[in-house]
């Protein structure tokens, strides 16, 4: 109670008095929930402690007419220290309050009068104790009961503040209320009087449980008229779009002719935000003939986070067009990806339209309507091939002047990386000429250069993608697709820490599914770092439904890799090879995005079946060397290398490093160099140095720490390969001393430059990634 003690202490004087036989009339006034009730309980506990004769009263509206009802409640009043506590007096009777008036005379009368209830204006005697209401503890049935007291207008005025919420102006609560300015100001002084509003010139409910109250008495009838009503006046004002159709949402009243295009507008400048698509489906909602084209503007805002929906309303407006070149420019304005999420209705959607594209005779519809219906079919091994037979028939330098062969072309590309039965050369080539095509980006990255993107890292060319992933502003979803566009690349290079990274951003980037598209890519990325904290945290956030069978197995293969990381190794591989193999059903056969083969012969490995775990291997390879990408040769030769002994295994892995040197993966290369250097150790000791070293630089450069570390232990075993000078040997044993560089590097007589290029070549040679570890590296003699 923000002023109760103040008002404690003064009815404490007055009990005192009181037990020295003086009377007074105190009264205690404030809003509902001042916590009036809560003085007079508290003083009437400290009355009875000081031996006095308490009696209690409260008045009620329903006894307002009866005479002495609330004295009746108190008679007989005793001699002698006596205190009177009296509740609501606003709505007791005349009689009483006169009959208290007097008593007073000669005891303590104290009483609580709640402000802006109708005869709150009572003249009394004595003096007042003001109390004024905290924010906390709203009753939505005392506020309820309080305003159904009230006159008309102070309901009304509630009502009408309730549903304009933040546009609760003056002038728009007196017109939707229907009232005069005189009426409206004495109805708003009330409700300030009863402590719901904050001023009576710029009328705010105190809390929005005070609204809520209100908004729940409202019938259905009620509300939607009355949020009409604020519509319309929000749209003869000429208020922004967005707050008219806040209004016209939230009304189920039949909308006027204007509604549909101020919800339409609305919802466009909401991007692909939820709230856009609650805006469309109420505008599709309403009968006329725009109906159409809201159906194709709801199919797209859904597309990025619901195909299935997205396509059927697609579909519904391509039957309600009636011109061939509408029903085609519908089809393409969805993004592509969306016609990849139910390749089934997506090719029933499409094949609608093909011959509304032959009867036209435009080529440029034609080629992009094709590049849609080949991307419905890209979770279909059959179509898939079709694709890549379709690709070679352009010849080996396909023209790409052309938007619309580009967007094919672009389209048959990304299948042939998928299929992996085209050289992986041609495929990258083809790939980079069109990414020459594309702007430089500046914050958000189109589908077409998504689908280059991936395909560029299935062919282990990722190097030139940056040019297309420039940073800049854009919608949120615009920041998601291009920051999981980048990490993609990020993995693909071996930079695990920037992969990691950029994932992680793209999931904090605020509330809501992220695309479908998205999440393919994000699942890729969980793929290729094997980063068992991020995939964790991927799977936490997937939507319920994924409707893309290949994404969904992408998905499926995370969670066994992820099953087996936290132990369940034999419930792990299931899971994945489950899954891996429903992609290799599906068409979805590239050893580059896909690596889930090397996971789950490691996994046959533990479990002790090799039979299983070559078998697998040498499949990869086999695809691997079909497709010809280095990254996937060159691993899929380390792995076979680890499974096969002697001077053959370790040829195997030498090749893997040699292919793996043309490779962007560098960090594929790096564990070949580490694999070759443990093979060497028996055979060449310095050159299996050399490699862990290799091995440690690389995986230092690029990020993996536990890579640089498993290197590091491996280069410390065999510290004498070490060769640290005597100068980095004193470094070294003054860095463990707790020496800084200054103090070194006057010890030493040498600069400080000098001292850092010291300790950096000896971090490199022992295989450490910094000073703290230096110690544990100094526990093997030199």
């Amino acid at each position: 109670m923000g002023d109760a003690q103040p008002g404690m202490d003064h009815l404490t004087k007055a009990l005192r008095a009181a037990a020295s036989g003086t009377g007074a009339f105190v009264t205690v006034r404030g809003p509902m929930g001042a916590g009036k009730t809560a003085l007079l309980r508290a003083l009437a506990g400290q009355a009875d402690s000081a031996g006095a004769v308490v009696l209690r009263a409260s008045g009620t509206p329903a006894e307002r007419d009866w005479e002495f009802g609330v004295a009746d409640q108190l008679r007989p009043v005793p001699v002698g220290f006596a205190v009177i506590v009296v509740d609501d007096l606003q709505w007791a009777d005349e009689p009483s309050v006169r009959w208290l008036v007097d008593v007073a005379a000669s005891a303590l009368v104290v009483t609580a009068v709640r402000d802006g209830e109708p005869g709150a204006e009572i003249a009394l005697p004595g003096s007042v104790v003001r109390v004024e209401r905290e924010s906390a503890g709203w009753s939505q049935r005392r506020v309820v009961d309080c305003l159904r007291r009230q006159p008309e207008p102070v309901w009304g005025v509630a009502k009408a503040m309730a549903v304009l919420g933040d546009h609760a102006d003056p002038g728009l609560i007196t017109d939707l209320a229907g009232l005069d300015d005189v009426t409206f100001g004495t109805a708003v002084r009330s409700l300030r009087a009863l402590g719901f509003v904050t001023s009576s010139r710029d009328p705010r409910f105190v809390d929005p449980a005070v609204r809520n109250a209100v908004l729940a008495t409202m019938t259905t009838s009620e509300f939607d008229t009355n949020h009409a009503a604020a519509a319309a006046l929000l749209f003869d004002r000429g208020q922004p779009a967005e707050d008219v159709a806040e209004h016209l949402v939230a009304t189920g009243a039949a909308l006027p002719e204007w509604a549909t295009d101020v919800l339409r507008t609305a919802a466009l400048r909401q991007g692909q935000r939820p709230i856009a698509l609650d805006l469309l489906r109420r505008a599709v909602s309403e009968p006329g003939p725009d109906r159409a084209a809201l159906l194709v503007d709801l199919a797209v805002a859904e597309s990025a986070t619901d195909g299935l929906p997205a396509l059927q309303h697609l579909c519904h407006a391509i039957q309600a067009y009636e011109s061939g070149r509408d029903r085609v420019a519908a089809v393409l304005r969805m993004p592509i990806a969306a016609l990849g999420a139910v390749p089934p209705l997506a090719r029933d959607v499409i094949g609608e339209v093909e011959q509304d594209v032959r009867r036209l005779g435009d080529r440029d519809l034609s080629l992009r309507i094709e590049a849609r219906l080949r991307y419905a079919g890209h979770t279909d091994l059959g179509e898939l091939t079709d694709s890549t037979t379709r690709l070679g028939e352009f010849g080996p330098e396909p023209g790409t002047a052309g938007a619309a062969e580009r967007e094919l072309l672009t389209v048959l590309s990304f299948s042939a990386a998928l299929v992996s039965r085209t050289p992986a050369e041609d495929v990258a080539a083809l790939a980079d000429r069109l990414l020459d095509h594309v702007p430089p980006g500046a914050g958000r990255v189109d589908e077409m250069t998504r689908l280059l993107v991936k395909t560029l890292c299935a062919a282990d060319s990722p190097r030139n993608a940056d040019r297309a992933l420039a940073t800049g502003p854009g919608t949120a979803d615009d920041q998601a697709s291009l920051l999981a566009s980048r990490a993609l690349v990020a993995a693909h290079r071996g930079e695990v820490a920037d992969a990691v990274l950029l994932a992680h951003n793209v999931l904090e980037r605020g509330p809501g599914d992220v695309g479908q598209d998205v999440l393919l890519t994000l699942a890729l990325v969980a793929l290729k770092v094997q980063d068992e904290r991020w995939s964790e945290r991927l799977l936490a956030r997937l939507p319920a439904r994924v409707d893309n069978v290949c994404t969904a197995a992408v998905l499926d293969v995370v969670r066994g890799a992820d099953a087996a990381a936290r132990g369940d190794a034999r419930g792990g591989l299931r899971r994945l090879t489950d899954a891996g193999r429903r992609l290799d059903r599906s068409g979805w056969r590239n050893v580059v995005l896909f690596p889930w083969r090397t996971t789950a012969v490691r996994l046959h490995q533990r479990l002790g079946d090799t039979g299983a775990a070559r078998s697998l291997a040498e499949d990869d390879h086999d695809r691997a060397v079909e497709w010809g990408a280095p990254a996937g040769v060159g691993r899929t030769l380390r792995v076979l290398g680890g499974l096969t002994g002697g001077t053959e295994g370790t040829d195997l892995v030498r090749a893997a490093v040699d292919a793996l040197s043309s490779s962007a993966d560098r960090l594929e290369l790096a564990r070949a160099h580490l694999a070759l250097g443990l093979r060497l150790r028996d055979q060449d000791e310095q050159a299996a140095a050399e490699h862990l070293r290799r091995c440690h630089d690389i995986a230092v450069e690029r990020g993996d720490r536990r890579l640089a570390r498993q290197a590091g232990t491996h280069l410390r075993g065999e510290v004498r390969r070490a060769e640290l000078t005597r100068t980095e040997r004193r470094v070294v044993a003054l860095a463990v001393a707790g020496r800084s560089n200054q103090e070194m590097a006057n010890a030493l007589s040498v600069s400080v430059r000098a001292i850092e290029k010291h300790l950096t070549n000896s971090y490199r040679k022992l295989g450490v990634l910094g000073r703290a570890e230096l110690a544990g590296a100094l526990n093997h003699p030199f």
